[in-house]
C-alpha cells in the first residue's frame, strides 16, 4: 500500500515535531518541516502532498489562509486548518477557503487522535468526490482474449457511461467475468467481481443478490415488496440485500 504524504506547514519546530512523529507512527509519509507560505510552495512543487495541515500564524507576509486559499484553488490539495488563533474574523476567512475543517490547537497538548480521524475522514471525503466526479466505466466488447484479437479497426472496449448501464451480473459461463448490459441491448464485459466493482459505481447502483447489480435509476417500478422491473425483466431482492436497497431506493424516490 502506496503511503499518502502529508504536507504540515507549522512555524513552531516543536509542534511539527510532535505532530511529524505522531504521523509517521501511523504509517504517514511527512514532508520536511515547513514553516512559510513560500517553503509549502516548493515543497509541493517537489511533491505534491494528499493533504495538508496548515497553522495560521507562519513565517513571511502570508498566512496559512492565504495558502489555503491557492491550496484549494491552483492545485486541489485538501487541508486542514489547525491553529490556536479562532476569532470571527480568522475563522470567517479561513471558511472562505473550503478546508476540510479547522481544528483548535490547545496548548500544551494537541487531541492527535482526533486529528488523525479527521484526516481518515478527509481521505475518504476526497475518494468519494474523485468517485463522483467519474462518467463511466471502459469494458471489453467481448472476452477478454477474444476482444484482443479483433481486427485492427475494430473497439476493443467501448465506453459505457453509468447512466446507459442497466445491470451488472457474473457471468454464468465464465465465473471471472462480469457482464456490464446497458441501453440498446449492449452488452460489455470485465474480468472483475461484484464486490470490487460495486466500490467504483455511484451510489444508485445496488447489489440485491449474490450474482447482480442494478441501477436503481433505471427501475421502471415494483412487482412486489422484494422486486424490481428493469427492461422487462424482474429482478428479485434477496433478503440480506434488502435493507441497504430500499434506504437507496428511498433516497431518489418518494415512495
Amino acid at each position: 500500500m502506496v503511503e499518502k504524504h502529508i504536507l504540515i506547514v507549522e512555524d513552531e519546530w516543536i509542534i511539527y515535531d510532535e505532530l511529524a512523529s505522531f504521523l509517521s507512527d501511523k504509517g504517514y509519509a511527512v514532508a520536511p518541516y515547513t514553516k512559510s507560505y513560500d517553503e509549502a510552495i516548493t515543497q509541493i512543487k517537489k511533491e505534491m502532498p494528499d493533504i495538508a495541515l496548515l497553522d495560521i500564524h507562519l513565517e513571511g507576509d502570508k498566512d496559512g489562509i492565504d495558502l489555503g486559499e491557492i491550496l484549494s484553488s491552483k492545485f486541489g490539495i485538501p487541508f486542514i486548518y489547525l491553529s490556536a488563533y479562532s476569532d470571527d474574523i480568522i475563522v470567517n476567512r479561513a471558511r472562505r477557503t473550503n478546508p476540510n475543517t479547522f481544528l483548535i490547537k490547545t496548548k500544551p497538548d494537541i487531541d492527535k487522535e482526533q486529528l488523525h480521524v479527521t484526516i481518515k475522514m478527509a481521505f475518504n471525503k476526497k475518494n468519494s468526490d474523485i468517485q463522483k466526479n467519474k462518467e463511466g466505466i471502459f469494458a471489453y466488447t467481448d472476452y477478454y482474449r477474444e476482444a484482443n484479437e479483433n481486427a485492427a479497426n475494430d473497439l476493443i472496449k467501448i465506453l459505457l457511461r453509468f447512466d446507459d448501464i442497466l445491470w451488472i451480473e457474473t457471468d454464468v459461463s465464465k465465473r471471472n467475468y462480469l457482464v456490464l448490459n446497458a441501453a440498446g441491448n449492449k452488452k460489455a464485459y470485465l474480468r472483475n467481481s461484484l464486490s470490487t466493482i460495486i466500490e467504483r459505481l455511484p451510489f444508485y447502483f445496488v447489489r440485491i443478490n449474490n450474482s447482480t447489480i442494478i441501477n436503481l435509476k433505471k427501475v421502471e417500478g415494483k412487482i412486489n415488496h422484494s422486486s424490481f422491473k428493469i427492461n422487462d425483466i424482474n429482478f428479485t431482492i434477496k433478503s440480506k440485500y434488502s435493507n441497504n436497497v430500499l434506504s437507496i431506493l428511498h433516497k431518489l424516490y418518494y415512495e
